[in-house]
């Protein structure tokens, strides 16, 4: 009883250097000190399963599913919500420090058009193609940030891979961040406001 009375409590670990976050966070092949996981937090560590608005949105479903024409669709790539017919992409955002990026995922509308010929080229993996789509963003980057609505472009890649989102409203507050970049703590506490919060304990381990 006295030995736990004077015991002395352990100090908090001191603070990882912004150098040592930024390398786990751009490292692919990083493993947690803990766990020895390789978590990979720059691939679209942040991916939201639904566009926002969308309070009880369905499970995923098969990219393939979306053809069945319903009025509501949430695919693992795609959506159709209230009319608007959107795509998942990557928004980059710059590791200050690094020559690395992070990719956040986020949800991006096309027209209907656009969208339907998205969808049969990145099938054949030649979305390319199409060039850049002036495009909306549908996912609030930081969560609490506003317009809800932000005007950007969509980029779309050969090979089937997801499209890049870069944002052109400078209003944005992450208009300024995909161009100078971002501190890497202050990225986590993106992720962790985001919904990352055990991806970020594994970083900071």
């Amino acid at each position: 009883m006295i030995g736990k009375l004077f015991r002395r409590t352990r100090p908090p670990a001191p603070a990882l250097p912004e150098a040592e976050l930024a390398r786990r966070l751009t490292d692919r092949a990083y493993q947690c000190t803990c766990c020895g996981t390789v978590l990979r937090a720059a691939d679209g560590a942040v991916r939201p399963e639904a566009p926002f608005g969308w309070k009880n949105p369905p499970d995923a479903k098969d990219d393939e599913t979306f053809e069945l024409g319903y009025m509501e669709m949430l695919t693992q790539s795609y959506a159709r919500r209230d009319g608007n017919f959107l795509v998942r992409a990557f928004l980059p955002i710059p590791v200050i420090g690094t020559e690395s990026e992070v990719f956040l995922g986020v949800w991006a509308s096309l027209s209907s058009g656009h969208h339907a010929r998205f969808r049969s080229l990145q099938a054949r993996g030649e979305a390319q193609t199409l060039g850049e789509q002036l495009s909306w963003l549908y996912t609030q980057v930081p969560p609490i940030s506003g317009p809800l609505l932000t005007k950007g472009t969509l980029v779309p890649y050969s090979d089937g891979r997801t499209p890049l989102y870069w944002i052109t409203d400078e209003k944005h507050p992450f208009f300024a961040a995909q161009r100078d970049g971002m501190r890497a703590g202050d990225i986590l506490d993106l992720y962790e406001v985001m919904g990352c919060e055990e991806m970020v304990k594994h970083l900071k381990a």
